[in-house]
């Protein structure tokens, strides 16, 4: 293992003092796996919303679920369990706005986010939503919820115990993009269910944030009379599903790693190697490391250019907390 180390990183006279992995083919070779996964890990399931696992897309529920406790558990709060009718209730937002075109809490037609609950038979103390669009990587989608204080709100609160994610495909603007809804909530017991009327909370519960708030217009569709099919059941993401759930930030760790290996052979050349460089090898190091920076920086634009979170609603009973 040191020999090969030696071989292809620290310049001595046995490599002549050019180290293999600055060489022009090793770099044309590191070169051709960087656009190999770069096509394949990044750029199909952002530019077509197929990822190589059978999803609709790189925007997984599942995925998004697990990066939601993680976010809770980082700040010591219990993780939310997976409802089922929650999942459903989510996929039937999602779909609603996908298949009319808008994007909002409030659909053009006057339905609420509790209308979803209340179509399930969902009895709640405390709810909560979510909601996104344009987003191509389900780690962008926790990580801009959380930079916004009302949907970091939503997220971090105490009070809920469960949580569903729906994900619909549909035309938003002229464009097909991926409609993204994330309910929060806690089920009212069995007593209180009994003893309890519900009551329809107020839109003065919307927690609005500035500049964030995107309306779509109304397609002419009537889906009110479609049934409530029974919830899926629950399912694991694989291992692969999550990488390519969140295909720039698995692109990034591993354009991050070729960075890192390429600058430490560069540095050690330069360390090592006193005098008389060979400026092909520095040049070799220095086109990598341009190529990955390019990418990233390309990547990231497709990524964030058109992405959107609209306001963070909690329609809690009882509460505006």
């Amino acid at each position: 293992m040191f020999n090969w180390l030696k071989k292809h990183f620290i310049p001595h006279e046995g490599n002549e003092h050019r180290p293999h992995i600055l060489r022009d083919y090793n770099i044309r070779n590191i070169v051709a796996v960087i656009l190999f996964l770069e096509i394949f890990t990044f750029l199909i399931p952002t530019l077509t919303h197929i990822n190589i696992t059978g999803g609709m897309a790189a925007v997984l529920p599942g995925v998004l679920s697990i990066l939601t406790n993680e976010e809770r558990q980082s700040q010591n709060l219990k993780t939310l369990t997976v409802s089922p009718v929650l999942n459903q209730v989510a996929e039937m937002k999602a779909k609603d706005m996908a298949t009319k075109g808008y994007f909002a809490h409030i659909s053009p037609e006057g339905k609420t986010p509790w209308y979803w609950l209340e179509k399930v038979g969902y009895k709640y103390q405390y709810a909560g939503e979510n909601l996104a669009i344009n987003f191509n990587d389900s780690k962008d989608v926790t990580n801009a919820w959380m930079a916004s204080p009302t949907h970091k709100k939503n997220i971090m609160k105490g009070n809920y115990t469960e949580i569903g994610t729906g994900i619909a495909m549909g035309i938003y603007e002229g464009r097909e993009t991926i409609f993204v809804a994330q309910v929060y909530a806690n089920p009212l017991s069995k007593t209180e269910t009994q003893t309890e009327p519900i009551k329809k909370p107020t839109p003065t519960s919307v927690i609005r944030e500035e500049s964030t708030n995107v309306l779509g217009a109304e397609v002419a569709v009537n889906i009110e009379n479609v049934d409530v099919v029974p919830p899926a059941p629950i399912l694991q993401p694989t291992l692969w599903q999550k990488a390519f759930s969140s295909p720039r930030n698995t692109m990034n760790i591993i354009l991050f790693s070729i960075f890192a290996v390429i600058g430490f052979a560069l540095l050690l050349y330069i360390l090592v190697k006193a005098r008389q460089y060979h400026l092909d090898l520095i040049t070799n190091g220095l086109i990598v490391l341009a190529i990955l920076g390019a990418i990233f920086i390309v990547n990231y634009y497709f990524s964030n250019k058109n992405m959107v979170i609209t306001q963070s609603m909690d329609y809690s009973l009882g509460s505006n907390n």
